[in-house]
């Protein structure tokens, strides 16, 4: 078992590198995408106290994804799997580490009438920076569509639980899946330099 580097990733790495900063440069400016994300929550129904989605929200809460991947890491240490295993503990520690950073610095407002306990800065989402991390590596570890199909499934309701409970703008998830992308490219690069 090994960690590709993805075909062209220079390309890929440049095009969601700037796709987010475009993505950032309008909302700090309340362009285009600014609006949309108000248009948008004016449009759609505001559920904060379904219980499916908030079970959603709960299964893909950061600390759940850390214990997911701690998981993955021993599984992987069982099969004698150590590149991978510290692959796999690097890419989500320092993808959150970066995420909390980023999150301290832009300081972007959440969604009026988000949960209470969702606390803190919008961008980037933390259960999204989490889940789609957890998603491309456990796709680059085992790409079979069983995995590829459920493991989407799993990653998309995470994501659109974090929009129907008003917890982020539907740019912070966006952008935050843009964000885990880049990361993941960089960090399968490293895993190349390194092993």
């Amino acid at each position: 078992m090994s960690v590709t580097v993805i075909p062209h990733w220079g390309a890929w790495l440049i095009g969601l590198l700037v796709l987010l900063g475009l993505l950032l440069l309008d909302l700090a400016h309340h362009g285009l995408v600014a609006r949309f994300d108000d248009w948008a929550f004016a449009k759609m129904p505001h559920q904060p106290d379904n219980r499916f989605w908030n079970l959603v929200a709960w299964v893909g809460e950061p600390w759940a994804v850390v214990v997911y991947v701690l998981i993955l890491t021993v599984a992987l240490l069982v099969i004698h799997e150590e590149q991978a295993a510290a692959w796999v503990l690097w890419t989500l520690g320092i993808g959150n580490v970066l995420g909390i950073i980023t999150k301290k610095t832009l300081k972007r407002e959440r969604p009026g009438a988000h949960l209470e306990h969702d606390d803190g800065y919008s961008f980037p989402s933390g259960h999204v920076l989490g889940g789609t991390t957890l998603y491309l590596m456990v796709v680059e570890l085992w790409p079979i569509w069983p995995v590829i199909v459920i493991g989407g499934v799993a990653w998309l309701l995470v994501a659109s639980s974090r929009i129907i409970l008003r917890a982020h703008h539907i740019s912070d998830v966006a952008g935050t899946v843009l964000f885990a992308g880049a990361w993941f490219i960089i960090s399968t690069l490293l895993y190349q330099l390194i092993f």
